[in-house]
């Protein structure tokens, strides 16, 4: 995990924020080629990109907001606005926060507010723009997940051993998470009792070698430690002082982490980008308008459903389903009727009054 990736000039430069920025002029890109092909004029791709950017990031904000209303204490912000800058709190995209599906709603309310105003006098197609979007989307998606990864949100549950796994630092959701759910210590030990002393050190822990069963800690980073509540720190390495066989000692630095989780974040990468391939191969080969639409929309559903499987993050909230597995089957029986739409349209370069298929 890494928020914040360089500071230029003293400048902090998120690690989210930049990979919403590369999503921004990637899908811009794209897009411009994509209208090439379908013969839309492309000039006003950028000005699409900006609305869509804009209400994507509303939306993905207001759905965070609500589902997490409770645990990211909004609830409290919202009722002591004044005291708690709750505006401050609920506004600060560069620590994360935007549900991906809560940006697709805002980005389609996006879309048609922009193309009634403007995309409508041009005569441009709904199906034929929807067709350049969807790959875009993907393209996004696939940036958008590696900006997660830097932010330690999004993240999956415990991997099996033959699993792929990453682990995130101290103090990351992730590590916090494993740790209230009994899953492993805060630090890679645990103390005897209520004293200062180790009891016990977790095997393959970053604390694994360092500290030791029978030390007793006098200072952590610097300051005295009195009890345990003195031990937590805000993150980063943890530097240590102890009582080792009488002669007091400090230990090598070292970063508390997760167990091995399962990296949801660079799955659903290395998925997008493996859907934005296929669609732009498949492209050549459509026979209606809205075909890529209707594709994206079944892959993403499922893929979605299944990666939600992996994830420790997000509580059921209906039928024993994540509010994104439940929403993923709402866009699976959406591309459902969108593609007997599709498939009951005009092929493609079929004269005007030619029966349907």
């Amino acid at each position: 995990m890494q928020q914040v990736l360089f500071r230029p000039f003293g400048i902090p430069i998120y690690g989210y924020g930049l990979m919403l920025f590369f999503a921004f002029i990637g899908c811009s890109w794209l897009a411009r080629r994509m209208c090439k092909r379908e013969g839309i004029d492309g000039k006003m791709i950028p000005d699409l990109a900006i609305c869509l950017f804009i209400t994507g990031i509303v939306g993905g904000r207001i759905v965070y907001v609500a589902q997490y209303w409770e645990r990211n204490h909004f609830n409290v912000w919202f009722w002591n606005a004044w005291n708690d800058n709750a505006i401050v709190h609920v506004v600060s995209l560069w620590d994360g926060g935007l549900v991906l599906y809560g940006a697709l709603f805002g980005g389609i309310l996006g879309y048609f507010s922009f193309h009634h105003i403007m995309l409508r006098k041009q005569g441009v197609s709904h199906w034929k723009m929807l067709d350049v979007i969807a790959p875009c989307v993907a393209l996004g998606i696939a940036f958008g997940r590696i900006g997660c990864l830097f932010t330690g949100c999004c993240y999956g549950n415990v991997a099996c051993e033959a699993c792929p796994a990453i682990h995130f630092p101290l103090p990351a959701g992730a590590w916090g998470e494993m740790v209230l759910r009994g899953h492993q210590s805060p630090f890679g030990f645990v103390m005897k009792g209520d004293t200062l002393e180790v009891l016990a050190v977790e095997p393959k822990s970053a604390a694994d070698g360092i500290v030791e069963p029978g030390d007793v800690i006098v200072d952590i980073d610097g300051k005295e430690v009195r009890s345990q509540l003195d031990i937590w720190p805000t993150g980063g390495d943890l530097k240590l002082t102890v009582i080792r066989g009488g002669v007091e000692t400090t230990l090598s630095p070292f970063t508390p982490t997760s167990i091995g989780v399962t990296p949801t974040q660079i799955f659903e990468t290395i998925s997008m980008c493996l859907l934005l391939f296929f669609l732009v191969s498949y492209y050549p080969y459509k026979r209606h308008d809205g075909e890529l639409l209707v594709l994206f929309m079944f892959c993403y559903g499922v893929h979605r459903f299944l990666n939600e499987m992996l994830r420790t993050d997000t509580k059921p909230v209906l039928f024993d389903l994540t509010l994104s597995q439940t929403i993923s089957l709402g866009v699976l029986t959406i591309a459902a009727v969108l593609a007997v739409v599709v498939w009951r349209r005009p092929l493609i370069g079929a004269p005007a009054g030619a029966p349907t298929p």
